[in-house]
């Protein structure tokens, strides 16, 4: 047996989103070191670092901490209870009492970017209808916020450009899932936000754009896919509109920063799942002129650039299967990579989580569909091992080589040898393509379910997995592919755990967030005929799976009667479901005592109905 515990694995930390501060000196940082994610900051100068200091008192989840240009004080963004109703506040780094800047009860402000001196902050909200959000630019200093884009729809604050006299925003389509455009606003027209601003990507077809900035030479800098299957660099430039690729390649780009003075950017490859991390130079007109050479980094995903204001150093997430997330620091003139942050891993070795294999099974059409394995190194026991198929949510998402803190309780069975993890990227999964991608649009919705449902035969036909004892696990999406793995083929699984996922996309649509519905429709479809047909809460009379279903009860996203339902059901059916609500939780359950909690519930769930050598009552019945 291991040395250490399911509430180990829970307690393991994380690190992500670095800050720099003005100096470069010290950065900023989420952990979860309290038990749930709070900002912190960290001596960035030498190799020894500080002991990370708690940046702020808040009971409340932060979602983003970073510093403000120009100032020793920190931006955080935080909510009441996983409620989503962010609101932001302005904290000095040393410590002290925090004040509001957009904090307005019931109202969503969602947090765009500083000006290059930190006297603007832009930012998104939906205080005028709650249904859309509009751009505003706050005046910190003088305290005055100014509405510069007021619109329908579902408008996001971008970046300034150098002077601080416009503003990148974007604004998805709202009928067709993945696409979106960019506008550029000129804050001086559109005082008020009385007129429409200058769209940079009209387009046919569905594109993307994200991560934009404006570059001192007259172009704006983002990730796109227009035209494309894959993500790359494009250049727009701001006199004549013309649009180009600077950097791409036959996978994604995934991040980008530029540097405060231009010369530079760095990307983040993301290569069948790991990241490569690139550095360019860029020309006066914003093209790269060459690529700059990196000292080797740990094989893991990497995220969240951000340059040091000098330009000469980049700080960044890396996580790798053996290693959680944290902190890395990379001195362009001073080699090599080094780690800033050192999550404790409270007694759980890192290499107790084995590194995945890289596969591909075929699906019902052909298709061939990648996947990561976990197989233990030391198995518990000899002959076919369970198995649990993890599937992420989204659908728009896609499962990378890492697992720390996304699936404690079966990484601690996999650590501990009682189980083997397959974790899919079925069809409608990013990082494959943007053909990949939207396979599984409104009427092609169950394709992902039936790729879902061939892992088992793959597993099953290895040899090396128990086809009677083989589980399903995933949350929001991921928990409506569970519940529709369930009915659809009812007799393929020894166990379930369905984390706040949807039901029923009828009542879905009705209850989720009012400023969410649109945006939902276009992925799902609007047809309430179509979406009773792919509602796994009218079959789930076939559920014959022993289920688990978990909630928060302030979830805005997947609301809690979405759980309800399916729960209320089978019951009623007389099946096997057990069903956890957490209270002041939302849209993942984020609190340390409840993470415990939930971790002790699925271990004994799957020990009850996937580990045990032979079938339970429940399971035999189903069976039967």
């Amino acid at each position: 047996m291991a040395a250490f515990s399911v509430e180990d694995m829970v307690r393991v930390e994380s690190a992500n989103g670095p800050s720099f501060s003005p100096d470069g000196r010290a950065l900023s940082f989420l952990s979860n070191r309290s038990g749930q994610p709070q900002g912190y900051v960290v001596d960035a100068a030498g190799e020894e670092v500080a002991p990370p200091r708690r940046a702020m008192e808040t009971e409340g989840v932060v979602y983003g901490c970073g510093y403000r240009p120009g100032r020793d004080e920190l931006l955080f963004v935080a909510d009441d209870g996983g409620d989503e109703q962010y609101q932001l506040h302005l904290v000095p780094a040393a410590g002290g009492d925090a004040r509001a800047l957009a904090s307005t009860p019931r109202v969503i402000h969602n947090p765009g970017a500083w000006s290059a001196d930190g006297r603007l902050l832009s930012y998104a909200s939906n205080r005028r209808d709650v249904r859309f959000f509009d751009v505003y630019v706050l005046d910190v200093d003088r305290g005055e916020a100014r509405l510069v884009l007021r619109q329908d729809g579902m408008n996001s604050a971008g970046r300034f450009d150098p002077a601080g006299g416009a503003l990148l925003v974007s604004r998805p389509n709202l009928e067709h899932a993945g696409d979106n455009d960019l506008y550029l606003v000129d804050l001086a027209d559109l005082a008020g936000g009385g007129g429409e601003p200058r769209r940079l990507t009209a387009h046919d077809g569905i594109a993307r754009w994200t991560h934009a900035h404006v570059h001192p030479g007259g172009a704006v800098l983002a990730l796109s896919d227009d035209g494309r299957e894959f993500t790359g660099v494009q250049r727009i430039d701001l006199g004549s509109g013309a649009r180009e690729f600077v950097v791409a390649f036959d996978w994604d780009v995934e991040d980008l920063a530029l540097a405060p003075d231009g010369a530079r950017i760095a990307i983040a490859v993301n290569e069948d799942g790991y990241s490569r991390l690139e550095v360019h130079d860029l020309d006066p007109d914003g093209r790269p002129r060459g690529r700059v050479a990196l000292p080797p980094l740990p094989a893991g995903v990497i995220a969240d650039l951000d340059w040091r204001p000098d330009g000469r150093a980049l700080a960044f997430t890396l996580e790798a299967a053996q290693s959680p997330a944290d902190v890395w620091l990379l001195d362009l003139e001073a080699g090599a990579p080094r780690r800033v942050t050192r999550s404790n891993l409270h007694g759980v070795l890192g290499t107790a989580i084995p590194e995945p294999r890289r596969v591909r099974y075929e699906t019902f059409d052909g298709r061939r569909v990648p996947a990561f394995l976990y197989t233990p190194e030391r198995p518990a026991h000899d002959g076919p091992l369970p198995c649990m198929v993890l599937v992420h949510g989204g659908p728009e998402g896609q499962s990378r080589p890492a697992l720390w803190g996304r699936y404690a309780a079966p990484a601690y069975l996999l650590a501990t040898g009682r189980c083997a993890l397959l974790v899919p990227n079925v069809r409608g999964s990013t990082g494959y393509g943007k053909e990949y991608a939207h396979a599984d649009d409104v009427e092609q919705r169950m394709d992902s379910v039936r790729d879902l449902i061939a892992a088992v035969d793959w597993l099953a036909a290895s040899g090396a997995f128990d086809a009677e004892r083989i589980g399903v696990m995933g949350g929001s999406y991921g928990g409506f592919m569970t519940l529709a793995a369930i009915t659809e083929a009812p007799d393929r699984w020894a166990a379930a755990i369905d984390l706040f996922g949807i039901a029923n996309f009828v009542t879905f649509l009705e209850h989720t967030g009012p400023w969410r519905r649109k945006q939902r429709a276009a992925e799902y479809g609007e047809d309430p005929a179509f979406l009773e047909t792919i509602s796994p809460i009218h079959k789930a009379d076939r559920i014959r799976t022993p289920l688990l279903v978990i909630q928060g009860d302030h979830d805005v996203r997947v609301p809690p009667e979405e759980s309800e339902q399916i729960v209320e059901t089978v019951r009623r059916n007389e099946g096997v479901v057990e069903y956890v609500v957490f209270e002041r939780e939302g849209h993942g359950i984020q609190r340390l005592p409840n993470r415990l909690e939930m971790a002790r519930r699925i271990v004994a769930f799957l020990e009850q109905y996937l580990l045990a050598p032979s079938p339970s009552p429940a399971t035999a019945r189903r069976r039967g």
